[in-house]
């Protein structure tokens, strides 16, 4: 036993922290080697009560060798197996209301940290969880992946949104999350990508393209590209001008290529990235894109001038491939009543979003604020168009048509406070000049609320009396009470008389 005792040394000590985990060790621990029987605390009928006792004390040490000091100065005057586990089980696994809020806030205060260990966030987070479900706070499946999903940095916004939102009407399993975390970030060590780093959205046209547009995009991605190279240490790069090594096409020195096929680069971060293939837009709906290089949006219908074509194809993140099929002009209805037009929009079926390119509207000479939460495109000191910030996007959402259907009616009290509770001699105006055909008569009916919201206090007719002559000829008398309180004499009642004559009480 004495060898077993220094085995059970090499767990891992508990010092309060995760007994949950410790008493996992401790059992396993003691069921391999069939010392199990005193965390029952019941003996056996075959075993003499002097073998009973003395396996008792010995699964006893055994314990306390895996408990750090201060732990075990909490439960030194526990004598038995079962009464040390039952001691520790109340005083770390106890469902005290203190204990599960501590524990709820440290659940969802749980944030990873950027570049840090998927699996070392994952292992922490079901150890809180495994804490919770021993003071019987258990969560579903759905929830626990969720709250996982909410836990990651800004970095792994894209995954997040695309994860949300491919899942439709399913619910998410925390399996299915946990390997795709896992996976992600096998992906971006791969790649070379830091957690800030966003990924490409590469538009290469070709075609009926324009040359004029062929640098269109370049000055939007210049940044991006600049950073990609950095993380990308000891690679060479391109020119895509020249085609040699060692410089970007906008260090070349050498001639540009006018013939060559037009390309753009729009870099968006990974969250645009997933919203572009994973969520639907309204139709009305535009998104304000400062990495893209051109105007674009999934619907024909309202393109005008439209002009169809091969004009090249969009390349997705996850290499997938959408074709741009026509070019034509877009008239956005603001919500303050003015249109606003954008020229040279790249028609794209496949695309998710309606996008506003920034960069092409720089190109065109307009001036882009953001600030507050808001955005705001000038020219010429003249606003064309503003908006607010919808969660992480800048969106402009325009007016939408709403026409509402209802059956004619041919209650006059209907039609009455349909018209803010007109008059009866007002209806019967319209009624004559044909404004209300559904009506054949006027035919109304007391309207309660008209007699409560429009009367008013009317003061009582003079009657032109005048004052007697003679004093005592006419006596004017008023008697009043109950008195809620008696006066002194204990009387609740009093009465006046007044002279006519003399107005005397």
């Amino acid at each position: 036993m004495a060898e077993e005792a220094g085995k059970a040394s090499g767990i891992e000590k508990f010092d309060g922290t995760d007994f949950a985990y410790w008493r996992m060790q401790i059992e396993d621990y003691l069921y391999g080697r069939k010392l199990h029987l005193p965390l029952l605390g019941t003996k056996p009928e075959s075993m003499k009560a002097e073998e009973w006792a003395l396996l008792d004390r010995q699964v006893l040490g055994v314990i306390r060798l895996t408990l750090s000091r201060s732990v075990a100065h909490n439960v030194v005057k526990e004598k038995t197996t079962a009464d040390l586990m039952k001691a520790l089980s109340g005083m770390y696994e106890k469902p005290s209301a203190n204990n599960k809020v501590h524990l709820m806030k440290k659940l969802f205060n749980l944030k990873m940290a950027e570049n840090a260990s998927v699996a070392q966030h994952l292992n922490e987070f079901n150890t809180i969880t495994n804490q919770l479900s021993s003071v019987e706070i258990d969560f579903d499946d759905e929830i626990r992946a969720l709250i996982v999903l909410a836990s990651l940095p800004n970095s792994w916004e894209a995954m997040r949104m695309a994860v949300s939102n491919s899942t439709g009407k399913e619910k998410l399993k925390y399996n299915d999350i946990r390997d795709l975390i896992l996976a992600e970030e096998i992906r971006r060590r791969d790649a070379g990508e830091t957690s800030g780093s966003g990924s490409a959205l590469n538009l290469e046209t070709r075609g009926r393209g324009n040359n004029r547009n062929s640098n269109q995009g370049r000055s939007n991605s210049r940044n991006s590209n600049r950073n990609r190279s950095k993380s990308r240490s000891g690679q060479q790069v391109q020119c895509w001008n020249c085609g040699k090594t060692g410089h970007f096409k906008r260090q070349c020195k050498s001639p540009k290529k006018k013939n060559e096929d037009n390309s753009a680069n729009a870099v968006t971060k990974e969250v645009q990235d997933a919203l572009l293939l994973a969520v639907d837009s309204p139709l009305d709906d535009w998104v304000l894109d400062s990495g893209a290089s051109f105007h674009t949006t999934p619907h024909r219908e309202i393109i005008q001038n439209y002009v169809a074509g091969d004009f090249g194809k969009v390349y997705l993140a996850d290499g997938s491939a959408l074709d741009v099929v026509g070019l034509g002009d877009v008239r956005i209805s603001l919500p303050n009543g003015s249109v606003w037009l954008l020229e040279k929009v790249r028609h794209i079926p496949d695309l998710k979003r309606n996008l506003i390119s920034v960069g092409q509207l720089d190109d065109e000479g307009h001036a882009i604020l953001f600030v507050g939460g808001t955005w705001k495109v000038t020219k010429r000191a003249r606003v064309l168009a503003r908006g607010k910030k919808t969660d992480t996007l800048y969106m402009t959402s325009c007016p939408r048509d709403t026409i509402a259907v209802a059956d004619a009616s041919t209650d006059t009290s209907l039609w009455h406070r349909r018209l803010g509770h007109m008059s009866e001699k007002g209806m019967k105006m319209l009624l004559s000049k044909g404004k209300l055909p559904e009506l054949k008569s006027i035919d109304f009916d007391m309207c309660e609320s008209c007699i409560l919201g429009k009367q008013k206090n009317v003061s009582f007719l003079k009657t032109g009396r005048t004052l007697k002559a003679e004093k005592l000829e006419l006596v004017h008398t008023d008697l009043w009470g109950p008195s809620p309180v008696a006066s002194l004499g204990g009387s609740r009642y009093y009465i006046t008389f007044i002279d006519d004559s003399s107005r005397k009480v």
